[in-house]
């Protein structure tokens, strides 16, 4: 009897895979998979209102006995690296993790790493909820974990990625941060995304609507984050004592282009004894990403890019935050923000139907302040290229080049490549 019930199970899965893979159109394509504008950005895009209602809810079931429907989704990854110089993280091709040159580092060479960290599952509620005066808000609970730990000790336990309620117009939880344009990151291989992102993810309140037929707003409260540098080792601690102020406007065409402006606003405080300074000062980042869709063949490329600038903004920089130095310094003349900048750009095409490729370079840089030492990273960029292959619509494997930069305040630089293979199951 259990045999049957597995039997029975996996025709079902089987039946949908073969479903979906028929009834895709480039217009209707869920990210991370074949015909896809970016077939490697596998991240559940965050809807709200009337978009929880429509009935394509992709692979969704009834939960029996309930008002509530889910889905699951999610992909097995494998990863196959070879570094050709030393990289401090074998799992994730981090810009600040590139031993510069002259260091005890540089000299261990590079290393070949297999894993499968990047593997991940999500699960999907929706319903509608109901007020006493009969109205009606749709509603969803949305929870994503993967593998993806930085030490080697957990690489085998779940991490809490997401989790995250909405209610008509309003996100409660931890999810992406607003100024993060996720449809905008260029197709790569590699986790990081070559350190493109600002931002990353965070317990938040979001309110999110729109206005016309192609524009939407979002204003949203934060988990603060900054990193505060101690050079001189003063007594007390970076406190977090207001939430980050975030908001967007974006602008999207029937084509899947798009165009977003944000601004973040924040407080960095230090807080210490009588005798050490005791300030808060304010923070801003200024960012502008966007996305122009081709119709260049029966799929559609797009090229990708972003950027933005701002004082404070190093800590949510991924190319800079490695050494949690990024946001400013604090000395017996009080607190001193960096200025710092970020930009991408890249491009992605279809060769034919089953084969994709994306290039794509990312660029950070920040003023530090004179206090900091040699050693702190000031700039970093990298340079990626390569290959997938989908022999089927939700399986895909591929190959990436990746070469990166790191340049500290003193000017010594260091730069490293790696090759990375990969071989992905998706399941949604």
């Amino acid at each position: 009897m259990k045999n049957n019930f597995f039997i029975l199970v996996l025709g079902f899965l089987a039946l949908s895979i073969n479903m979906q893979a028929q009834t895709l159109t480039t217009d209707t394509i869920p990210p991370g998979v074949q015909g896809a504008i970016n077939p490697m950005t596998d991240n559940a895009p965050i809807n709200s209102g009337d978009e929880l209602l429509d009935a394509s809810f992709p692979n969704s079931w009834p939960v029996f006995g309930s008002g509530v429907r889910m889905s699951v989704g999610g992909y097995v990854k494998s990863d196959f690296i070879h570094d050709f110089d030393y990289i401090g993280d074998r799992y994730e091709f981090e810009l600040g993790s590139i031993a510069v040159e002259g260091s005890p580092e540089r000299d261990l060479g590079g290393i070949t790493t297999f894993h499968s960290k990047q593997t991940r599952f999500n699960f999907d509620f929706r319903s509608k909820a109901k007020w006493k005066s009969g109205k009606e808000f749709p509603m969803s609970a949305f929870v994503e974990l993967d593998f993806f730990f930085d030490s080697e000790a957990l690489q085998f336990v779940p991490r809490f990625r997401l989790a995250y309620g909405v209610i008509g117009r309003m996100l409660i939880g931890r999810s992406w941060t607003n100024s993060g344009d996720l449809t905008t990151l260029p197709g790569l291989i590699d986790f990081s995304a070559g350190d493109a992102l600002y931002g990353g993810r965070a317990t938040q309140i979001r309110w999110k609507d729109s206005f016309g037929k192609n524009f939407t707003y979002v204003l949203a409260l934060e988990e603060a984050a900054g990193q505060i540098d101690n050079p001189n080792d003063l007594e007390g601690a970076f406190r977090a004592q207001y939430p980050q102020l975030t908001g967007n406007v974006r602008w999207h065409s029937m084509n899947g282009s798009s165009f977003q402006l944000g601004v973040d606003a924040f407080a960095l405080s230090w807080k210490g004894p009588d005798y050490v300074p005791n300030v808060t000062k304010t923070g801003y980042a200024l960012t502008g990403t966007g996305r122009f869709v081709l119709n260049v063949s029966k799929f559609k490329d797009s090229f990708m890019y972003g950027g933005g600038f701002g004082t404070g903004l190093g800590g949510r920089l991924i190319a800079l935050s490695w050494d949690g130095k990024a946001s400013g310094a604090i000395t017996e003349n009080g607190l001193n923000l960096n200025k710092a900048w970020w930009a991408f750009a890249g491009y992605n095409h279809y060769w034919s139907e089953s084969f994709n490729s994306t290039i794509a370079t990312n660029w950070g840089g920040t003023e530090l302040t004179p206090d900091q030492t040699d050693g702190t990273i000031k700039k970093a960029g990298s340079f990626h290229a390569n290959l997938i292959w989908f022999p089927y619509p939700l399986i895909s494997t591929g190959i990436e080049y990746m070469w990166g930069l790191r340049q500290n305040k003193n000017g010594i630089e260091g730069q490293a490549s790696r090759v990375q293979l990969m071989v992905k199951f998706k399941f949604h």
